[in-house]
C-alpha cells in the first residue's frame, strides 16, 4: 500500500477533535458545523463518511463543474477540483492566516486520497495536513 494513502487512511480514522464523533463537546458552546458543498448546487451540513464519499465520486468533470469546498467553518475550507477519472487537485484555505495551500502533484490524487483526506480534515485529526505536501499559493 502506498504510503501515503496508508497515512490518509489513519487520518480518516482518526476521532473528531472534541473525542465524540457525532455529539458537540461539553465544554463552551458547539462548535460550527462542517458543510460540503457539490459543484455549488447543493449543500450538506454535516457531512457524513459516506456522504463525503458519495460526492467525491460523483465529481465528473466532462458533465458539470467537477469541484467540492468542505468548510470547517467560516474561515477554513479545502476544496477539491477533478475526477476519478483524471485525478484530482487539493486547495485548502486558513482564513486566520489568510493564506491559500495547493496539494503537490497536481491531479496526481486518487478518489480514495481525497476522500481519506477529507475525512481527516472534518475531523480536524491530528496531521492532517502531514498527509500530503502543501505549497502555498497566491490569493
Amino acid at each position: 500500500m502506498n504510503p501515503l494513502f496508508r497515512r490518509l487512511r489513519e487520518f480518516a480514522r482518526a476521532p473528531h477533535a472534541d473525542g465524540r464523533p457525532d455529539s458537540p463537546s461539553a465544554a463552551g458552546p458547539p462548535a460550527p458545523q462542517p458543510t460540503l458543498e457539490i459543484a455549488g448546487e447543493r449543500r450538506i451540513p454535516g457531512p457524513t463518511d459516506a456522504q463525503i464519499r458519495e460526492a467525491v465520486l460523483s465529481l465528473d468533470a466532462c458533465t458539470t463543474y467537477a469541484f467540492l469546498i468542505l468548510d470547517r467553518d467560516a474561515r477554513h475550507s479545502m476544496e477539491v477540483s477533478g475526477d476519478a477519472r483524471e485525478g484530482f487537485e487539493i486547495e485548502h484555505y486558513e482564513g486566520g492566516t489568510g493564506r491559500r495551500y495547493r496539494a503537490s502533484g497536481d491531479f496526481n490524487f486518487t478518489a480514495d486520497q481525497v476522500i481519506a483526506l477529507l475525512i481527516g480534515y472534518r475531523n480536524a485529526a491530528p496531521g492532517w495536513r502531514d498527509a500530503v505536501q502543501w505549497q502555498e499559493v497566491d490569493i
